[in-house]
């Protein structure tokens, strides 16, 4: 196992493993710890780690780990404030938002990311590279190694598949 290797190929995308981690745990701290063991069971798998798409590979892990922790029961004893959301860049409801509006916004996201959830983990991860992580069809290519035509329609697959679990009706 190759220490300098394993940081060369996998340190670019430790932003990216944070950022999926706050975005399904929602806590600073626990997404922060996760993406910690996310990359610490990486490390421990680099030697089987078959060099075919990095960024694909650590999503996969980051992702398994926080549906880890979402099954266990530590999230149930924490709640997030809103100053640590707020500190994390969350998105804080605009005060001109009515109660209403704010929770139709709420249960809206929170379908949504349910939606995504119960994609295939492939689908996932293109939906999150290049919603989430706002990566071109390009780099989404160059991260999982599939050609970029290839990238295009299993995206678009995945877009199908939520419209599908969404209705038309989702807005």
């Amino acid at each position: 196992m190759n220490a300098d290797e394993f940081e060369r190929l996998c340190a670019p995308y430790s932003g990216m493993v944070y950022r999926h981690c706050l975005h399904m745990l929602r806590n600073p701290q626990e997404a922060e710890d996760a993406a910690q063991e996310s990359m610490l069971r990486a490390f421990r798998a680099f030697g089987r780690f078959r060099n075919d798409g990095v960024a694909t590979w650590l999503y996969r892990i980051a992702h398994n780990t926080c549906l880890d922790i979402l099954k266990s029961a530590r999230l149930k004893r924490e709640s997030v404030t809103l100053d640590a959301w707020r500190e994390a860049g969350g998105d804080v409801a605009d005060d001109r938002e009515t109660p209403q509006e704010a929770y139709e916004r709420s249960e809206r996201d929170d379908r949504l990311r349910r939606a995504v959830l119960d994609l295939p983990a492939q689908q996932q991860t293109l939906i999150s590279l290049y919603y989430g992580e706002g990566m071109s069809y390009e780099a989404i290519a160059a991260a999982t190694g599939l050609r970029e035509g290839t990238v295009k329609s299993r995206l678009s697959r995945a877009r199908d598949a939520l419209r599908k679990r969404l209705g038309d009706n989702f807005s």
